[in-house]
């Protein structure tokens, strides 16, 4: 047993004097009872010897749940204990597209529901659902920026998607090659963890082929370190608005050198692709809810491990002062109703 508060057990040295004021008490029952010239009786008797016991026992439970008592225990682990992700948000310009039918009661109306704050609203609901285990954030378009390392804080996570200005970030074109290296980079090591890299993008790559994609996802694959891609936008094309920092007007649509309007739609090929050949799978962000869709993501990536998390234990503390405060009111309720 371990003591988290060890210096509470000194306590203990008023226990005396604790039982003496019950017997003091008691002593001035039985000298009333005289006075009114009440029988001693057997059950009398029995009815104070057990208010002093149960009195001194709930000095003795409260006193000891002080001091945070602990046993070491083997418990069976948690698999999102387990859990090591890096999560990546695809900030490319078509990532402003605003072809997303979303479906969160809890999302800000005030907000633009694009493509680029559908995959912020995501990863933000990914973090809340996430019961320990580390997560790590980056960023990619043409590039790869590393915004947090892998941490098991999830309310600094969360306050980085929240507080991050994404729209201010967003650069032509899409890598989803470096993208993966990236997410490899950040998880590092994952020999005893269920790690996992998710991509949450449009699919549009602007670098690669799809057999490219393939080969860096079977690569990721034979490390044992599966992509989960999570598609955002529609199928059919649609332009890209131009919005400034502030206003609500569309301002016009982006355009190529040519001076032509750009055009954009989802490319689920790329990111199925990418999911299957990794060993992970791929999730249409459109028309679900984000929250429920974390969920399920966090429930398979461990199950889908080659490492047996949820069949292992460890040695842990087990706390056991709820349980003696619990003893120690109910021997103090016996104590009053005797």
């Amino acid at each position: 047993m371990e003591f988290t508060q060890p210096l509470a057990l000194w306590l203990l040295i008023l226990l005396p004097l604790g039982i003496f004021g019950i017997a003091a008490n008691e002593r001035f029952v039985r000298q009333a009872q005289r006075v009114f010239l009440l029988p001693d009786s057997t059950a009398l008797r029995w009815r104070r010897r057990s208010r002093l016991i149960s009195g001194g026992l709930a000095l003795v439970s409260l006193i000891i749940a002080l001091s945070g008592p602990q046993f070491w225990l083997m418990l069976k682990e948690d698999p999102h204990h387990r859990l090591k992700l890096a999560v990546g948000i695809d900030v490319s310009k078509s990532m402003l597209a605003e072809d997303v039918l979303l479906d969160d009661p809890a999302a800000d109306p005030s907000a633009i529901i694009n493509r680029l704050n559908t995959a912020s609203l995501f990863a933000l609901r990914l973090f809340e659902e996430m019961n320990g285990g580390q997560a790590s954030l980056f960023l990619f378009s043409r590039n790869s920026i590393e915004v947090v390392a892998p941490t098991r804080d999830q309310g600094f996570l969360r306050y980085m998607v929240q507080h991050t200005r994404l729209a201010e970030l967003t650069e032509s074109g899409s890598d989803l090659k470096v993208a993966m290296a990236t997410g490899a980079d950040l998880i590092g090591d994952h020999s005893q963890t269920a790690g996992a890299v998710i991509l949450i993008s449009d699919g549009e790559d602007t670098e690669n082929s799809l057999d490219e994609l393939k080969t860096q996802a079977e690569q990721m694959s034979n490390n044992g370190l599966p992509v989960y891609t999570i598609g955002v936008g529609q199928p059919s094309e649609v332009y890209i608005p131009i919005r400034r920092p502030g206003a609500t007007a569309i301002e016009g649509f982006y355009t190529d050198s040519a001076g032509q309007h750009l055009q954009t739609r989802l490319q689920p090929a790329n990111l199925q692709k990418t999911a299957s050949s990794s060993g992970g799978q791929y999730f249409a962000l459109n028309g679900t809810d984000p929250r429920q869709l974390a969920h399920s993501l966090l429930a398979l990536i461990p199950q889908a491990a080659e490492w047996p998390i949820g069949s292992s234990r460890s040695r842990g503390l087990k706390d056991i002062a709820p349980l003696l405060i619990a003893m120690g009111l109910v021997f103090y309720v016996a104590h009053c109703l005797l």
